[in-house]
């Protein structure tokens, strides 16, 4: 039995993507990560404002806690 976080968003396999009718900027080589400078991956827009880009491994890593501050995925360039 899986527990739902209690303001009622279901997980990870649920995290928002951005459903815009344009699509996103492609990320670039000049995009790196906010955390360890390696290429970026993914962009995420988090709830409050402001925008992160996240290589592979640390969006693996911090993806629970991610959701759980109800960020949107803009761009995942993961399976590129």
């Amino acid at each position: 039995m899986s527990k739902k976080p209690s303001d009622g968003r279901g997980g990870v396999a649920e995290m928002k993507t951005s459903l815009d009718k344009k699509p996103a900027q492609p990320l670039t080589a000049a995009d790196l990560c906010d955390r360890c400078s390696a290429r970026a991956a993914v962009k995420t827009v988090m709830m409050r404002g402001g925008s992160l880009l996240w290589c592979a491994h640390h969006f693996a890593s911090l993806k629970d806690a991610l959701n759980a501050s109800g960020a949107t995925i803009l761009v995942d360039e993961r399976r590129r």
